[in-house]
């Protein structure tokens, strides 16, 4: 997955931290998932065979949350680089999801039915009882009640790259239509599809810091200005709590921000409990603006050799178009001309003739 996605990743399995990114991105800063409800969930989904499924699958994040008695499933996916194939993909797990709550349920029916038959069977093996768990045939067929339900699922996607998402945000993003010709029949087809949004979050993009309640805040915060410098700084002048930060925030900073000088030497950046991310971040920059001089140092450099190079061929070509003119002036054949060419310029006979032939 790649050092950011661990580390982020990482962050995030703190329950305080997993509620406040579903509060403001699902809800807009609403504190509609509590930390305490929240309990760690296997995130392997077993491949099922009569599906056709062939392997397993993994989520990123997957936390239990109990909350009024009801259980919901929350789920993260973090992505480092485009994936053009995301809304598919969050179907995929979201699908698997359900069909391992619909198997469990069928298992237990299967389970309660079995026993049930066997309590009710009489010294007549002719006389059949009905089931007590299955209503009706529709029931017994499908192994689901009536009244059974399955847990829903809420998914967010979330991107930490540097580039602008420009992938799918919705399975209807990925559909081939047809051609959308004034008159044909794509609209009417598209209109009736079953789309499959997802909920997507651009770690890169300006987020209201005021929504979260946790260090996530200061974390987005950041994450937007990766590429832009003066609004970095003009972000670390006005906001105090980078000069002031816990560690485990500051190792995932220092990571998503390619801070090599803070993962190299953190303790030069300890300032009494904390940690001084503006500091480190300011010697990133430094660093980064070093770099790029001696990178441009060297490239001017590299310039100026291949400019003297391209000098030094074409006086050398000028000086062998005089040689060979005025060596015709004075009467001598191409043959004797080629032979002085190999002797004073170094050139094979094949060059030598090649430069008799343009002049």
């Amino acid at each position: 997955m790649g050092k950011e996605n661990d580390a982020l990743l990482s962050y995030l399995e703190d329950n305080m931290r997993f509620a406040d990114l579903f509060n403001c991105f699902y809800f807009g800063g609403r504190q509609m998932v509590k930390a305490k409800d929240l309990e760690q969930a296997s995130e392997l989904y077993p491949p099922d065979e009569k599906a056709g499924q062939k392997g397993p699958r993994i989520r990123d994040i997957k936390k239990r949350l109990l909350s009024g008695g009801w259980l919901k499933l929350l789920a993260v996916e973090a992505q480092s680089e485009i994936s053009y194939a995301m809304p598919w993909r969050v179907m995929d797990y979201d699908c698997r999801e359900y069909g391992q709550q619909i198997r469990q349920i069928q298992r237990k029916n299967r389970d309660a039915d079995a026993a049930g038959r066997l309590q009710n069977r009489t010294a007549d093996a002719a006389i059949q009882r009905p089931s007590p768990v299955y209503g009706d045939a529709g029931e017994r067929l499908g192994q689901f009640r009536r009244e059974d339900r399955i847990a829903p699922v809420y998914t967010l996607c979330l991107y930490h790259g540097t580039e602008e998402w420009n992938g799918p945000r919705s399975l209807m993003d990925m559909m081939d239509f047809g051609p959308e010709a004034p008159g044909s029949e794509s609209q009417t087809w598209k209109n009736w599809f079953a789309d499959y949004p997802m909920r997507l979050i651009c770690a890169n993009e300006p987020t209201e810091k005021g929504i979260f309640r946790t260090s996530l805040g200061i974390l987005f915060a950041l994450l937007p200005y990766r590429k832009d410098k003066s609004g970095l700084r003009r972000l670390l002048e006005r906001e105090t709590a980078y000069r002031n930060m816990d560690e485990e925030t500051a190792r995932t900073v220092s990571v998503l921000m390619g801070i090599k000088s803070f993962m190299k030497k953190t303790e030069n950046y300890r300032e009494g409990d904390g940690y001084n991310m503006c500091k480190a971040i300011q010697d990133m920059m430094e660093d980064s603006r070093m770099e790029g001089w001696e990178a441009g140092e060297k490239a001017g450099w590299e310039k100026g050799e291949k400019a003297r190079e391209d000098a030094r061929i074409k006086e050398e070509a000028k000086g062998i178009r005089i040689f060979i003119q005025s060596n015709r002036d004075d009467g001598a054949a191409d043959e004797i001309i080629a032979d002085k060419l190999q002797k004073y310029y170094a050139m094979s006979a094949q060059n030598a003739w090649a430069a008799l032939s343009r002049e």
